[in-house]
């Protein structure tokens, strides 16, 4: 047994996938510190304990610590690029991450914290690769994007349909940038603002994630990650947390796949040695108090 659970063990380790965390701002009541690892199924507990609730599992994570619990952020805005492992961010703290589940399941945890306690809070998820159609009106109010100038591009071109998507979500986190200062009203509750980027990981796939194309796509993420970060401490007067984290769903599910066939496979092992453990009972028992012609004697 112990050597089967040693066994699993190492597949897990084997097909972690990592990422990257990082703070992009922090108001002086929450700290970020260290270079721990942490795992993105409690990045619900570190996001929700920045906002003053409390921690439901002690001890989870060393690289955050509250220094003023007055004075904690009114918001947390979350930057998710999706299909990615890591990002050449400039800015901010940047922490280690073991991407151990999808993306939408980090924002439904954190949102129903936050629903235990009201369930009058803020709490937007926005998925910009819908588009702005899919979106509507959002809440935010209507959004209006910048249409892209296509000279100011080097690479990138909006004739290519994974480089107009990508750059579509872009503008629309400018245009979610230019809309916050106005349309956001702080008051006693937490908000939450969920933004996912989809758009990068084609651009990697369809280029090579060191081309020329790649480069501009991650030096416009960053331009907007910059003017998000601007926005959002306007609107808040600084008293917003700010973090983006990189999440590669297609390796999750490849850890999940890994650790149902493994349990399969132990399930299998387990099953068969009870079956022969009765088998083997059901056989002495038959020898013992079963009586035998005089000529099968030889061959028992």
């Amino acid at each position: 047994m112990l050597k089967l659970f040693l066994c699993f063990i190492t597949a897990l380790v084997t097909v972690t996938a990592s990422g990257d965390f990082v703070v992009l701002h922090s108001p002086n009541s929450v700290l970020f510190n260290g270079n721990e690892e942490v795992e993105q199924s409690l990045l619900k507990e570190v996001l929700a304990a920045a906002l003053g609730f409390t921690v439901k599992l002690r001890g989870i994570w060393n690289g955050i610590s509250i220094t003023d619990p007055f004075r904690l952020p009114e918001a947390v805005v979350v930057v998710a690029i999706e299909g990615v492992d890591s990002l050449d961010i400039p800015k901010g703290k940047r922490f280690p991450l073991n991407v151990n589940e999808v993306e939408e399941t980090t924002w439904q945890a954190l949102r129903e914290r936050l629903e235990e306690r009201d369930n009058d809070n803020t709490l937007v998820r926005i998925s910009l690769g819908d588009g702005l159609d899919a979106l509507g009106q959002s809440a935010l109010g209507e959004l209006k994007p910048t249409p892209i100038d296509e000279t100011s591009l080097r690479a990138l071109s909006l004739s290519k349909e994974e480089d107009k998507k990508f750059l579509e979500e872009v503008q629309l986190l400018h245009a979610i940038a230019k809309k916050a200062p106005s349309a956001i009203k702080p008051d006693s509750k937490s908000d939450i603002y969920w933004l996912v980027i989809s758009g990068l990981r084609p651009i990697f796939d369809a280029y090579g994630s060191n081309s020329t194309t790649s480069r501009e796509a991650l030096s416009l993420l960053n331009n907007a990650l910059n003017v998000i970060h601007d926005a959002f401490i306007q609107a808040y007067d600084g008293q917003v947390l700010i973090v983006a984290f990189t999440n590669d769903a297609s390796k999750v599910h490849h850890i999940r796949s890994v650790t149902l066939e493994r349990q399969k496979r132990d399930t299998s092992d387990t099953l068969l040695k009870k079956l022969l453990i009765k088998v083997a009972d059901w056989i002495y028992i038959s020898l013992k108090y079963c009586t035998y012609p005089t000529y099968l004697l030889g061959w028992i």
